[in-house]
C-alpha cells in the first residue's frame, strides 16, 4: 500500500473510531441492579381443546345460510368439474363467513378461465391452465377434508 494512500486512510480510521463512543447507546441494556428476589408467578394458560370438543371432517357440514352459487358451464369438462367440486366443497365444509373468502378466490379462478376463453385462447392451452389450477387447489381442499 502507497503511503499516500495510508495517509488518505488514517483520517477515515480516526472519524470511525471518534463515531463510536462509550456516550452512544449499544442497544445492550446496561443493567446494574441486582434480580429481584420476588417469585415468578407462573402464566396459566388455558386448557387446551379437548379432541371431543374439535369436530371430526366427518361431522355434519355447517347450515347453508350464504351458498357459493353454480357457475355458468364453460364449455370444457376439466374447468367444469374442477370448479364445481370447488364450490361443492366450500358449501359443504365451511361457515358463512369462511366461505366469503375462499368464494372470492373460486370467483377469481372463474374469471380467468372465462377471461381466458374470450380471448380466444387455444383451448388445449385453455384445458391445461385448468388442470395446473386444479393441482394447486388440491392442498387447500384436502386440508379442508375433500377430494378434488
Amino acid at each position: 500500500m502507497s503511503p499516500c494512500r495510508m495517509l488518505l486512510l488514517f483520517p477515515l480510521l480516526l472519524l470511525a473510531l471518534a463515531a463510536c463512543n462509550r456516550s452512544q447507546p449499544s442497544g445492550v441494556p446496561e443493567s446494574t441492579a441486582a434480580p429481584s428476589s420476588a417469585p415468578v408467578q407462573p402464566v396459566e394458560q388455558p386448557p387446551a381443546a379437548s379432541v371431543a370438543d374439535t369436530a371430526p371432517i366427518e361431522a355434519a357440514p355447517p347450515p347453508l345460510d350464504s351458498p357459493i352459487p353454480a357457475y355458468a358451464k364453460t364449455g370444457y369438462p376439466d374447468c367444469d368439474d374442477y370448479l364445481e367440486s370447488y364450490r361443492q366443497c366450500l358449501n359443504s365444509r365451511l361457515g358463512s363467513d369462511e366461505r366469503k373468502g375462499h368464494a372470492h378466490e373460486l370467483h377469481e379462478v372463474f374469471r380467468a378461465i372465462s377471461a381466458n376463453i374470450a380471448r380466444g385462447t387455444d383451448p388445449a392451452r385453455v384445458a391445461a391452465l385448468c388442470k395446473k389450477s386444479r393441482k394447486l387447489a388440491v392442498g387447500k381442499l384436502n386440508e379442508l377434508g375433500c377430494a378434488l
